[in-house]
């Protein structure tokens, strides 16, 4: 089996936590960079840690596969600005700084909603990260779109738990357009991620909230 390296880019946080268990974990990679503000506390063989100020990043590694789970809250960096820098900027420098490095395939957590002409900022937001990356030449991008994001979070996110709390209760209606709303937990996400990287196609997907449920369950496998 020739076995590929991996980066990921938010390795601190909910998603990105259990990304980086599963790709420490996984035959297929022979070895992880991760991407972070200050150490993570963690040893493994395969873990190589770049501590980056991602204000100003302009290194690069060689790797095959890019995983972004960058994110914040307006709550959490304070300003418009900062949280522009971690959910845009940041991700999409890396993106074209991997890719002139030669990676292939770029995998990035954005949002249900996602629209670059959405009144509403933080989808705005995302949606801009979205079109930005669709415009680089990457043999394969994978963009996941969840809704509400379940888990254990470091933070209390009191108006996101309200959310969660409704949209969890809502479940049971959710059909149609609305399935893309459903909650989903972020190992599932997470696993989402591997899988798509590993059994890739060219060209650039999207994958909405209803989908990536799929693979809350620990047996699930779509090639079955």
């Amino acid at each position: 089996m020739v076995q590929r390296k991996a980066l990921v880019l938010g390795a601190s946080g909910l998603t990105g936590s259990y990304l980086l268990e599963i790709l420490l974990a996984s035959e297929q990679y022979s070895q992880v960079t991760v991407y972070v503000r200050r150490p993570l506390g963690i040893s493994h063989p395969k873990l190589v840690e770049e501590i980056v100020n991602f204000e100003t990043i302009q290194t690069w590694v060689d790797v095959e596969d890019v995983y972004c789970c960058l994110g914040a809250t307006i709550k959490s960096v304070k300003t418009r600005e900062a949280f522009t820098l971690v959910d845009f900027e940041a991700p999409l420098r890396i993106a074209q700084l991997q890719l002139m490095a030669g990676s292939k395939r770029f995998l990035v957590v954005s949002a249900t909603g996602a629209n670059a002409r959405s009144s509403i900022f933080y989808n705005r937001t995302k949606g801009k990260l979205e079109d930005s990356l669709k415009q680089l030449n990457y043999s394969s991008i994978y963009i996941f779109q969840p809704s509400f994001i379940l888990g254990p979070r470091k933070e209390s996110r009191w108006l996101e738990e309200i959310g969660i709390f409704i949209a969890l209760k809502a479940i049971p209606i959710m059909r149609g357009k609305f399935k893309k709303y459903i909650p989903v937990h972020a190992k599932a996400i997470a696993r989402s991620m591997v899988y798509h990287a590993t059994n890739s196609k060219t060209g650039i997907y999207t994958i909405p909230s209803n989908i990536i449920k799929q693979w809350e369950k620990p047996d699930f496998n779509p090639t079955t």
